[in-house]
């Protein structure tokens, strides 16, 4: 435990720092979006209340927000439970993406092998975690947009090579000598 010394040359016991407590909270965002906020420290106590609540969140929405910047220290066993959930959640056909928080749920994610499987977005301290759906929405539009004039280039593409194909053999036939047979 810490001691502090006073001027007179007596020793107090300072008091104990207190860490937040575990917090997880989820809220709806509507457009089929939620809001996962957590906060205190995520660990192998803590870790199946925030899978719980992850497993409510992805049956409820297609889109969940899960909302790290509130974390003080997170173990393996909670990002581990972040990763399980955003794979569980892939396959029902839903996303779930993270907030940026500290920088060691993004190293253990990466130790674990776990990086490739979540989607992590970037908010400024103050803003709020609906704003990641904004951005998430924004990315996907122009993706979309993106994909559909790759496919009208394509499509052109092939049929410029289907048209070619057609002048080719009108040509071909046009040239070919008439044979007499005699």
């Amino acid at each position: 435990m810490p001691w502090q010394s006073g001027l007179s040359g007596s020793t107090s016991k300072v008091a104990d720092v207190v860490e937040p407590p575990f917090g997880c909270t989820l809220d709806d965002a509507g457009s089929g979006g939620s809001l996962v906020r957590v906060s205190g420290e995520l660990d192998r106590i803590t870790a199946p209340r925030l899978t719980q609540m992850l497993r409510q969140a992805t049956r409820r929405a297609r889109t969940v927000v899960v909302d790290l910047r509130g974390l003080t220290r997170v173990d393996s066993t909670g990002v581990n439970a972040i990763a399980d959930a955003s794979r569980a959640a892939h396959r029902a056909g839903r996303r779930l993406v993270l907030v940026r928080g500290l920088s060691q749920v993004e190293r253990l994610l990466a130790l674990t092998g776990a990086l490739n499987t979540v989607e992590i977005v970037d908010l400024a301290a103050g803003e709020p975690p609906v704003l990641a759906l904004l951005q998430l929405a924004r990315h996907d539009r122009t993706e979309t947009a993106q994909r559909a004039h790759a496919t009208r280039r394509v499509a052109a593409l092939l049929r410029t090579r289907q048209v070619t194909r057609r002048i080719d053999a009108l040509i071909t036939r046009s040239i070919q000598p008439d044979f007499i047979d005699g």
